[in-house]
C-alpha cells in the first residue's frame, strides 16, 4: 500500500480527453490532461520543525482535487497515472468525485476562491471588434469578488489564524498571482 509521508497526496488523475464533445479526434499535444483526480492516500500531514505541531491534513481518500497544471510529480501507482502533489498544491477540494459544483467546492488553508468578472470584447467607437492579438496586451482581470475562504493558517504553536475577507467581498489580487480554475461552466481564480 502507499503511504505518503508528511503533507503529501497521491493523487489518481482523471483520464486525458481525446474527443471533444462534437466528436473531433485529439492526438498528441493537443489531448487534454486535467490536472484534478481522486484522493487515494494522504500523509498525516505538515510538522512544524521548531515546535514539532502537526498540522492536520485538509484533504482525505475518495476527495476530488483540482490542483495546478505543472504540480507535483507524476508516478505510476497500480497500472494507473497518479500524481504526488503537497497539501499546498491543491486549489480546491469537493467530497466525491461526482461532485464539481460551487455549492461543494472548498479552499484550503489560506486560499481564496475568486469569481473572475468577464472582460467584454473590445469595439471601436464604430463598433468595430477589435482582434484579441491586435488590441493592447489584454491581462485577465484581478479583481472579483470572494466566493469562498479557507479556515486560514496554523501559526508554529498551533492556533489557526483566520482570513480576513469574507464571501462577498471585493478584492484586488495581484495580476498573475492566482491560478485559474473551472467550476462548473464558470471561471474562477484562486488566491
Amino acid at each position: 500500500e502507499f503511504a505518503p509521508i508528511n503533507n503529501m497526496i497521491l493523487v489518481k488523475k482523471a483520464e486525458t480527453v481525446d474527443t471533444t464533445e462534437g466528436g473531433i479526434i485529439l492526438t498528441g499535444k493537443q489531448k487534454i490532461t486535467k490536472s484534478e483526480g481522486v484522493v487515494v492516500a494522504a500523509g498525516p500531514g505538515r510538522t512544524n520543525l521548531e515546535t514539532g505541531y502537526q498540522s492536520p491534513m485538509p484533504v482525505s481518500a475518495g476527495e476530488k482535487v483540482l490542483f495546478g497544471k505543472y504540480d507535483g510529480t507524476e508516478v505510476t501507482y497500480n497500472g494507473a497515472k497518479h500524481t504526488l502533489i503537497r497539501d499546498d498544491d491543491v486549489l480546491v477540494k469537493f467530497p466525491s468525485l461526482e461532485s464539481s459544483d460551487l455549492d461543494d467546492a472548498d479552499v484550503l488553508w489560506d486560499a481564496v476562491l475568486v469569481k473572475v468578472p468577464k472582460i467584454e470584447e473590445e469595439k471601436s467607437s464604430s463598433g468595430i471588434l477589435f482582434a484579441k492579438t491586435s488590441s493592447a496586451k489584454k491581462t485577465k482581470s484581478s479583481v472579483g469578488e470572494v466566493v469562498k475562504v479557507g479556515p486560514g493558517r496554523y501559526a508554529y504553536n498551533g492556533v489557526l489564524m483566520e482570513m480576513d475577507v469574507s464571501p462577498g467581498d471585493n478584492i484586488k489580487y495581484r495580476d498573475f498571482a492566482a491560478q485559474e480554475v473551472e467550476i462548473g461552466e464558470e471561471e474562477f481564480a484562486v488566491v
